[in-house]
């Protein structure tokens, strides 16, 4: 627009006492995720306990409860029940077997990146990228009617593997070893349709039956403890009632909870469609294995920004009380960025490559 049309809008708008136009230039705050957040938002004592050899030689720093501003301390971690307990392993990746010692701890591997614009990350200092059609504008909701209740959010993944960046732990690499961009669910057409996300994913139909969602209060009790249901793999946890369908759609319930729920809902979906592998147990020692339904226990979360937990992380589906408190800037930073925590199992090689 040039000049001239702005000052004839502004006049007309003055003359027949309308409003003037507002800024409706996208909010796309930056965070520090690729500099010193890299250090100073991670809680690197959540890296442990460490098993070695099948037994834990370094347990958890963390206090394992206690109270701070008047919550409940979050969960502490501890190892999943189907860790590796062995000795000694033999991993056949070549023209002769590696045998090695396995190790196992907790490994920050990837960014989930929240936004209510499209194409926004902040992650990359506040860019907006090539596809942030309005029409996929996201929203927190509002509370006054049932159908505008409906929240609906962008998830960006980025891999992160933060150990492996200082050289550390480097023989146990799972993943990426680099930071790179893994998924944008502006370009997936499962994330804003329910019904193209019900017949890519059709276990997300039994997940939202009336006895599948009267399940989910078990998980939900257990999860708010810190000690999610695997077997209850269709449920979210204190965070949503079911996982199903895997969109960015949920219910208005604050924007620290539904974001929660919805990386939990995306990394449910990427299991379904095997893009993310299992490192937990004997036989994800040399090789990640193909798991269709996620092992909720096996994975952890913390607040990376705007204000990161540090300190701690929690549990798949912990209520929010014991950590979520204080999390936003708003008007700001609405929107965190979460740091995915994973369990590692691998094999380091003693003899072999």
């Amino acid at each position: 627009m040039s000049l001239r049309s702005a000052i004839t809008a502004f006049a007309t708008a003055s003359v027949l006492g309308l409003p003037a136009a507002a800024d409706t230039s996208p909010h796309c705050p930056a965070s520090n995720m690729l500099a010193g957040g890299l250090l100073s938002n991670v809680c690197w004592a959540c890296i442990f306990p460490i098993r070695f050899a099948g037994l834990d030689i370094f347990s958890s720093p963390l206090a394992a409860g206690g109270e701070r501003a008047g919550f409940q301390l979050s969960s502490r971690p501890s190892v999943p029940a189907k860790a590796t307990d062995k000795k000694v392993c033999v991993c056949d990746d070549g023209p002769l077997p590696t045998v090695g010692i396995p190790i196992g701890m907790w490994m920050p591997v990837a960014l989930y990146e929240t936004t209510y614009v499209p194409g926004c990350s902040t992650t990359l200092g506040g860019t907006v990228v090539g596809v942030s059609d309005p029409l996929y504008l996201g929203t927190e909701g509002d509370p006054e009617q049932d159908l505008s209740q409906q929240s609906f959010n962008h998830v960006h993944t980025f891999s992160y593997p933060a150990v492996l960046l200082l050289e550390l732990f480097t023989r146990c690499n799972r993943a990426y070893q680099d930071i790179d961009i893994l998924y944008m669910s502006e370009i997936d057409p499962m994330w804003n349709d329910p019904f193209i996300s019900a017949y890519g994913n059709p276990m997300t139909v039994f997940g939202s039956s009336i006895a599948a969602t009267a399940s989910c209060a078990a998980d939900a009790t257990a999860s708010s403890m810190g000690r999610p249901i695997d077997k209850l793999f269709w449920c979210g946890g204190s965070w949503s009632t079911t996982l199903g369908p895997y969109t960015g759609f949920e219910h208005n319930m604050g924007p620290v909870q539904f974001t929660s729920a919805n990386n939990l809902q995306l990394l449910a979906m990427n299991h379904a469609r095997g893009f993310e592998r299992s490192t937990v147990g004997s036989d994800a020692m040399c090789q990640p294995q193909y798991e269709p339904m996620i092992q909720k226990s096996h994975y952890r979360w913390q607040v990376a920004w705007p204000r990161a937990e540090g300190r701690r992380n929690h549990a798949s589906g912990e209520t929010i009380l014991r950590w979520g408190y204080g999390r936003t800037v708003p008007g700001l930073a609405d929107t965190p960025v979460y740091l995915q925590w994973k369990w590692t199992d691998c094999c380091t090689p003693i003899i072999g490559r």
